[in-house]
């Protein structure tokens, strides 16, 4: 499907007003912060992040989308070096709005312009003016009524309407303002023919600056980590061999792994690909792991598979790759898996790869497959977690049948997709090495995420 780029007609907040705004996006940064921390089930009594100084923030722009009330004002911010971007809502005092379900409709703060004093509110959380932004950027018409949120970072808030279309806003943007990585991938691969993404429908730019898209949207959808959560529970109840278990998950990754060779080679194609030095990847993989989980390292096993890998002469190709791939990031329907969004890289410090002058990393295809494989341990360890908080069941072993099979399903499949033997290693055992070390990389990225 063609999709459209739209960048709506807007009116410039007067600079005269910036003290406000600056205030009204360190309440927005010190609440998305909050509610990320409070997510993450790792935060303890006490750690409430810090609440984030106005001064700490710089408009860079601010433009009225819609005039009026109830009206909205997409803002750019330099937030202690950080870009943000957000989208107010204004409303008159003693407006009764309908909050969506689960938003936080507590206000901001106040702002005063030539239509008088309005309270101000995360936009997104108000669904009359959801659909006015949608409008607004060209994504449809008053046709649409019903509007539930579908997800929510500090990165992204993402939307759905009548089940139809979604939107996706970018509410954290590169330090140059310039296009966002993740959705120059998605746009790459959607140029090529790869069709297994929800189509996109209208891109929100303002100058080369993405600020959000929309797509055609999935209703029924589920997404791969709730499959594999489930197919988890079915083995953990039932016992016995996994492949015997009712929600046996083997098919499933054997079409996933298939799907990701596919991406990796439209990937190729929309961007081309580079020589890859494995030596230097293991440097920067042991570099990144060092600092956070030096324990990781320090086993004869994987010392062993390390060095090996460093004297290898093997020659391996270096692509564009997803870069946070994981359960999360897919979703299955009636018609086959598809990629759900793209990561703009990851942590800096765990990407290990070649950088290009304009930022775009280039890593091994097998980082992204060593993420999937690192996520079916994950979700095996929580689902046993959850059926057995106290571990007295003695699940590990069920867990490592199930993560085992999946794994070998994936990978086979992955590696039988015809074309994809030119972007991996020829030599098998390289590939297993290659994909244990870019695991490695990907623990110490989460036990990161966690300090």
């Amino acid at each position: 499907m063609t999709w459209s780029e739209s960048a709506p007609p807007v009116e410039e907040v007067p600079a005269s007003s910036h003290p406000a705004l600056r205030e009204l996006v360190a309440a927005f940064v010190s609440r998305r912060a909050r509610l990320a921390a409070d997510g993450d089930g790792e935060r303890s009594t006490g750690d409430e992040p810090p609440d984030v100084s106005p001064e700490s923030v710089t408009i860079l722009s601010a433009d009225v989308v819609r005039p009026g009330r109830p009206g909205l004002i997409s803002v750019i911010a330099d937030v202690a070096g950080r870009l943000v971007h957000t989208v107010f809502g204004l409303r008159s005092p003693g407006d009764e709005v309908q909050f969506l379900t689960d938003a936080d409709d507590s206000p901001l703060g106040i702002f005063e312009d030539t239509d008088g004093v309005a309270v101000v509110f995360d936009a997104t959380a108000d669904g009359e003016l959801m659909l006015c932004l949608l409008e607004a950027i060209g994504g449809a018409t008053g046709e649409l009524e019903r509007v539930r949120q579908i997800a929510s970072t500090e990165d992204t808030v993402s939307l759905t309407f009548d089940d139809r279309l979604a939107l996706t806003i970018f509410q954290q943007l590169p330090p140059d303002q310039g296009p966002h990585p993740g959705l120059e991938l998605f746009l790459g691969l959607d140029g090529v023919g790869f069709n297994h993404l929800l189509a996109p429908v209208v891109v929100w730019r303002r100058g080369r600056t993405d600020l959000g898209i929309v797509q055609e949207y999935e209703a029924g959808s589920t997404v791969g980590w709730s499959l594999a959560l489930t197919s988890l529970r079915d083995l953990y109840a039932a016992g016995g061999e996994p492949g015997h278990a009712g929600g046996d998950f083997a098919a499933e990754a054997r079409r996933l792994g298939t799907m990701t060779a596919r991406m990796h080679l439209g990937l190729e194609q929309a961007f081309g690909r580079k020589t890859g030095n494995i030596a230097a990847w293991v440097t920067e993989v042991e570099d990144a792991v060092r600092p956070v989980a030096p324990d990781l390292l320090s086993t004869d096993t994987v010392s062993l598979l390390l060095d090996d890998l460093r004297s290898s002469t093997t020659r391996c190709a270096a692509i564009r790759t997803h870069g946070d791939f994981h359960l999360g990031r897919v979703a299955r329907t009636d018609l086959g898996w598809y990629v759900l969004d793209f990561s703009p890289g990851g942590r800096p410090e765990f990407t290990a790869g070649v950088l290009e002058a304009d930022g775009a990393s280039y890593r091994s295809p097998l980082a992204d497959v060593a993420d999937m494989l690192w996520s079916f341990h994950h979700v095996a360890m929580v689902a046993a977690t959850e059926r057995d908080p106290n571990g007295h069941l003695g699940l590990s072993e069920l867990g490592q049948a199930w993560e085992g099979r999946n794994r070998r399903a994936f990978l086979a499949a992955y590696l039988g997709t015809p074309g994809i033997g030119g972007l991996v290693p020829p030599v098998r055992n390289v590939v297993r090495e290659l994909a244990a070390a870019f695991e490695l990389e990907r623990s110490a990225s989460m036990m990161a995420m966690r300090t």
